[in-house]
């Protein structure tokens, strides 16, 4: 991690600039397992981490600068390859997409290990860290988390679990996070059903009895708040003896875990950052073990917190999943995920208990216009049990918004607005009567204006949403942790994403956006969400977001358009093989082809193939590297040649 040098804001503007913002759902609802007590299989877990192995694998690591683009760090992705691999699990290589490159030599990329969950192997769970250091031995940043990260996939692979667990070395955290973010962009076009990130980020270091006993820290946004209310819950039980609280400074940006946050994926910052001032080894020669590293203890705690915390989200009992009110036949109707646990569900109403279905829906005939009512639901097992409660969503009016619908704020009002958080006001700012939403805060920001939901009819043409906006948002993180971003919804399951505002500040600026792909649907809903995790670094704590002429109208206006992308993996089989392989990855267009030998050197490459056999039969026996790129993404696999 690192967080001093001013040119990081063009770093991050290049990485979003490149990116396109991506339609995809996240998991900003995801609840988690009630856990009470301690598990003893867990515990026995836990038992077995190891500060040898945490010391030899830092140890290991340290000789080397592990700038992300050297052969340091291709040698280092090929360490922990092996170690993965020696557990059993399958191995590829997602490459990052910055240009850092070296000449004609296969840069080192995120190294994914794949544990496949035994019941519901799409739900993903990830361990994850940084192996790549730029300017010295970085043994706490990051050798020490990535040591982490081992240590878990060794006692946890041991184990069969319902979820998937992926163990993450991502590469690039240092040049600004240029492999994490691809990485979940691939996640987010693919709509992977991340339920969680623990993102080890330097976990060795402490300043000493000075500052109280041994005490874990952790970081969230209001993305991960239930995902760190868990994860807390998780390691008190676990730990008792060594706390775990709420960073004091709310959160820390950057890391590989903020690229989780911005595409709506609950990720946890876990590391020792909560010392930060203290550790004056960061990012120096003498960033190693017994310096940068001094506190084993705090590892060992880091780790087995993290190890109890993912197995008991694997194999815990989830909540109903994607819960949502919209309207149907001019009452609220309610829907969520079918649980294969659940027998029959519980709904509640305003807090209590109000009825019961064996569906996994309902309709409520009992309800005011005018009156915000809340809802959630619980299931409930053939023994009686019931599950945590789901997400809470609300409804205000079954009466639709009639369009085309205007809002000039002249009146002092917001009209049917719906106005989330409490410093929302309609004033006089910036030369205009507007609604503006000002915030004092260095912590997490959100604040969202939703319109009433409404139909687009089928005869309707060139239907747009826009308004006016003035914003100002001072943070040297931005656009990833501070952004305002445009959102539409059919079923409050699912946002999709329209844009994201964050290039334009302190003035007046025009933006509409085409609703033409929702023409015919009977409930949409759009909202403009103005949001920011962590304190980052800011001139003022002072943030502000105005609007004003909002409107939903059928004018055709210049707007922008989403354009989805194909998913894209990649398998390699047989392996090993004795040179003819068959390479699919599921495109429907041409693709490059490179191999690459053990050192990096590319030893075959074609510009246009499609899945399909791929003979290396002219190659000597040995190691190879066989990559795919897209345009987009790069992606590797491990193949032996016999």
């Amino acid at each position: 991690m690192k967080k001093y040098l001013l040119f990081i804001v063009m770093a991050l503007c290049v990485n979003v600039l490149n990116a396109q913002f991506i339609d995809h759902k996240g998991n900003r609802n995801q609840t988690y397992p009630e856990v009470f007590e301690q598990n003893p299989a867990i515990v026995e877990m836990m038992n077995q981490v190891d500060t040898v192995n945490l010391y030899n694998d830092i140890y290991w690591m340290q000789q080397f600068i592990r700038d992300c683009a050297s052969p340091a760090a291709v040698t280092v992705q090929n360490f922990l390859i092996d170690r993965f691999e020696s557990l059993g699990l399958e191995t590829y290589i997602h490459h990052h997409t910055g240009e850092i490159g070296w000449g004609d030599t296969l840069d080192a990329g995120n190294v994914i290990a794949i544990q496949p969950g035994t019941e519901f192997p799409d739900q993903y769970i990830i361990v994850a860290a940084h192996y790549d250091h730029p300017d010295g031995p970085g043994a706490d940043d990051n050798a020490s988390g990535t040591s982490g990260v081992l240590e878990c996939a060794r006692i946890l692979s041991q184990h069969q679990f319902k979820r998937t667990i992926l163990y993450i070395p991502f590469n690039g955290e240092e040049r600004w996070m240029v492999g994490s973010y691809p990485f979940v962009e691939k996640c987010a076009r693919e709509d992977m059903n991340i339920l969680g990130v623990f993102d080890m980020d330097m976990i060795g270091f402490w300043p000493g009895p000075d500052y109280g006993p041994v005490t874990m820290y952790s970081g969230y946004s209001y993305i991960s708040e239930r995902l760190f209310e868990y994860y807390q819950n998780v390691a008190n039980i676990y730990i008792p003896e060594m706390p775990t609280y709420r960073f004091t400074k709310k959160d820390s940006y950057g890391g590989d875990h903020m690229c989780f946050n911005i595409h709506e994926y609950p990720a946890l910052y876990i590391g020792d950052i909560e010392y930060h001032t203290e550790n004056i080894y960061y990012h120096t020669p003498n960033d190693t073990i017994g310096t940068g590293v001094n506190c084993f203890a705090l590892a060992e705690g880091f780790v087995k917190a993290v190890i109890a915390a993912t197995a008991e989200l694997a194999d815990g009992w989830l909540a109903p999943q994607n819960f949502s009110v919209t309207v149907e036949y001019g009452m609220p109707y309610l829907s969520w995920d079918q649980d294969p646990g659940s027998s029959l569900y519980l709904v509640y109403k305003d807090g209590e208990y109000y009825e019961y279905t064996t569906e996994n829906y309902f309709s409520d005939y009992d309800f005011v216009n005018g009156e915000w009512h809340k809802y959630f639901v619980k299931g409930v097992d053939a023994e009686g049990m019931t599950s945590p409660r789901s997400n809470v969503d609300s409804i205000f009016s079954c009466e639709p918004l009639q369009i085309p619908a205007f809002y000039d704020f002249e009146d002092g009002t917001a009209g049917n607005l719906h106005l989330y958080n409490e410093n929302w006001a309609v004033e006089q700012f910036k030369q205009r009567m507007c609604l503006n939403a000002k915030t004092y805060t260095k912590d997490n920001v959100l604040q969202i204006v939703e319109t009433q939901w409404f139909s687009i009819p089928e005869t309707a043409e060139d239907v747009t949403f826009g308004f006016k906006m003035n914003r100002y948002t001072p943070s040297i993180w931005s656009p990833f942790n501070l952004g305002v971003y445009i959102d539409v919804t059919t079923d409050r399951k699912t946002w999709h994403k329209l844009d994201n505002i964050w290039n334009e500040h302190n003035r007046w600026n025009d933006y509409a956006f085409s609703l033409n792909d929702y023409i015919g649907e009977d409930y949409v809903q759009v909202r403009i969400r103005f949001e920011g995790s962590g304190e980052g670094y800011t001139t003022t704590s002072y943030k502000y977001m105005a609007v004003d002429d909002l409107y939903v109208n059928f004018d055709h206006q210049d707007v922008n358009e989403v354009v989805a992308e194909e998913s894209f993996n990649l398998s390699v089989s047989p392996n090993p093989s004795k040179g003819v392989v068959n390479v699919a990855t599921g495109l429907r267009h041409d693709y490059k082809v490179c191999v690459y030998n053990l050192l990096g050197i590319k030893v075959l490459s074609i510009d246009s193939f499609s899945d399909g056999t791929l003979d290396l039969t002219s190659l000597p026996t040995g190691m190879y590297f066989i990559s795919v790129d897209n345009g987009r993404d790069g992606l590797t696999k491990r193949v032996v040649i016999k």
